[in-house]
């Protein structure tokens, strides 16, 4: 695999993924602070030995965000998140050779398996879960990092071993 960008753009890449984790975050806000007060409720009644039954009942919360703002936020955290992965894909090691590469399609390869997998299994077990085309992309580029990260440590530590 060819790579055409800068070894500063991983960083840049990093970045746009910690972005687009904060813009997921906002986007859900509303989400977020409802949870947080049902569960505080529930477990209020909890502690009090009230199982079942409600002495306080959650209030309903008013919303920051309406819910056109609130997905448009996870639109752009996607795009951050998926442009920035993508950059640190495409990004040089500092010591970019042929073993780098090799590493690089290896960790490749078993993303695509790993996530495929994963999609699979959540096929079989839950007719709950709908994930789209896009998430599927975004599940490989996290796996992909995850596992370049793993194999790259684990190969570099069995040389200096030796």
């Amino acid at each position: 695999m060819k790579t055409y960008l800068p070894h500063y753009f991983k960083r840049i890449g990093i970045l746009f993924v910690l972005i687009a984790i904060v813009l997921s975050f906002t986007g859900e806000i509303d989400a977020h602070r409802q949870a947080f007060v049902d569960g505080w409720t529930e477990g209020g009644n909890e502690s009090q030995g009230l199982y079942g039954e409600s002495a306080t009942i959650a209030p309903t919360l008013s919303h920051y965000l309406t819910e056109e703002e609130s997905d448009r936020f996870l639109m752009i955290s996607l795009f951050f998140s998926i442009t920035g992965f993508l950059l640190y894909l495409f990004a040089k090691e500092k010591i970019d050779d042929e073993f780098m590469q090799h590493l690089r399609l290896k960790s490749m390869l078993q993303a695509f398996i790993v996530s495929w997998i994963i999609y699979g299994a959540t096929k079989v077990f839950s007719n709950i879960i709908s994930i789209d085309g896009i998430y599927i992309l975004q599940m490989q580029l996290i796996v992909y990092v995850i596992l370049f990260r793993r194999n790259k440590n684990k190969e570099l530590d069995l040389d200096t071993e030796i």
